[in-house]
């Protein structure tokens, strides 16, 4: 069994399936469970089917089936973001899929499709920490004007995604490997499991010694803000102002908004019967000398007004509260011998270094990996 505890879009959820083994993929961005189920149901699709429904789609005029039921329902970071002829465009394929497409696994492929090019089509551009605002858009500029260049129509991009879709899905592998698969069985694809929320509370619900192998890679500690950059694809999955909000505290703490969780996770260790647990994986925290070290001088940044935002100090604090959670959770479940592969990056806030793969290391080593 391979766990993915932070899946994203299941790339290795997907790789690992195609050779035949068993996935459990975690991910509490509404964006990755998405593409996840799309991209394994998209693997089942039959292709002459979804040509067919495509030659359909490109001479069909969405603006004719254009429902306000499947109106977008945007919040205050995503208004305006499309051409309002493009979105009427966008809403009205939407709605000529729920009612032209029977076949729910082609209706699903379908839908993926416009959801892969809200960017495209839209004045935005993701940016780490927030989307970047065509100034065609009518919104306020910063001191650079920011011009994304040439905006593709929907259709124009729709049947472009489609195409590439099929694409993909018809091609018969020629790249070169690093591996002699030329006598390999023909194996079955099991179908991954997929949890959806945050890995903090999923867990420590798996059982002891139940995982072969971990490949992940977490967010960094950056600042990043996923629910701000994939805002756009989580309106066109219907979530609302309030939900996002929720969304971005529930997530492993990475940008300066998020709040301490060690209460909450203090309680529902309690609760579960693990106060041990709880109580080891906070002193292992606190003992790590160069985080705590790091903390105490980003500390006195802030006081110093180093930090180009004061909550710098906390985003980094929380971040590796948390890892170290995630850390200890790994080496409770993974088999002897098995082994846990992270793909992570270092940080730099105010000239300091933040060495996220030492300090990681020393949690693993620790807590006993």
């Amino acid at each position: 069994m391979l766990l993915d505890p932070f899946s994203g879009a299941g790339s290795a959820l997907f790789a690992a399936s195609n050779r035949g083994w068993r996935t459990l993929g975690i991910e509490a961005l509404p964006v990755g469970i998405y593409a996840t189920r799309a991209r394994f149901t998209a693997r089942e699709t039959n292709i002459g089917e979804l040509r067919a429904v495509i030659g359909e789609i490109a001479q069909a005029n969405f603006l004719d089936y254009y429902d306000q039921d499947f109106e977008l329902k945007h919040i205050t970071i995503t208004k305006g973001a499309f051409p309002a002829e493009e979105q009427k465009q966008l809403v009205g394929y939407i709605a000529y899929c729920h009612q032209q497409i029977a076949d729910v696994q082609l209706r699903d492929v379908l839908l993926y499709a416009a959801f892969c090019i809200l960017e495209a089509i839209s004045f935005t551009r993701k940016d780490g920490q927030y989307l970047r605002w065509d100034v065609r858009s009518g919104r306020s500029q910063g001191k650079k004007i920011f011009h994304k260049g040439y905006i593709p129509p929907f259709r124009e991009a729709l049947i472009e995604k489609l195409s590439q879709i099929a694409f993909d899905l018809d091609i018969h592998p020629t790249q070169h490997s690093l591996f002699d698969l030329s006598s390999s069985p023909v194996i079955d694809r099991p179908q991954p499991k997929i949890y959806e929320g945050s890995c903090l509370e999923q867990l420590p619900t798996l059982e002891d010694n139940s995982i072969d192998a971990v490949i992940t890679s977490p967010p960094y500690t950056n600042r990043y803000d996923y629910t701000r950059t994939y805002a756009l694809e989580l309106v066109y999955l219907g979530r609302t102002e309030e939900q996002v909000k929720q969304l971005r505290q529930a997530m492993l703490s990475c940008t300066v908004e998020n709040k301490d969780k060690r209460d909450k996770l203090r309680e529902m260790y309690i609760k579960a019967g693990k106060e041990k647990d709880f109580k080891k994986i906070d002193q292992t925290f606190q003992e790590q000398e160069a985080l705590q070290e790091i903390l105490s001088l980003l500390e006195t940044y802030r006081e110093q007004g180093k930090l180009n935002n004061s909550n710098i100090a906390r985003l980094v604090r929380n971040y590796f509260y948390e890892m170290c959670f995630v850390i200890f959770e790994l080496a409770r479940i993974l088999k002897p011998g098995g082994t846990v592969m992270m793909v992570n990056d270092n940080a730099r806030y105010a000239g300091e270094e933040i060495p996220v793969d030492l300090i990681l290391a020393d949690f693993a080593e620790s807590i006993g990996l």
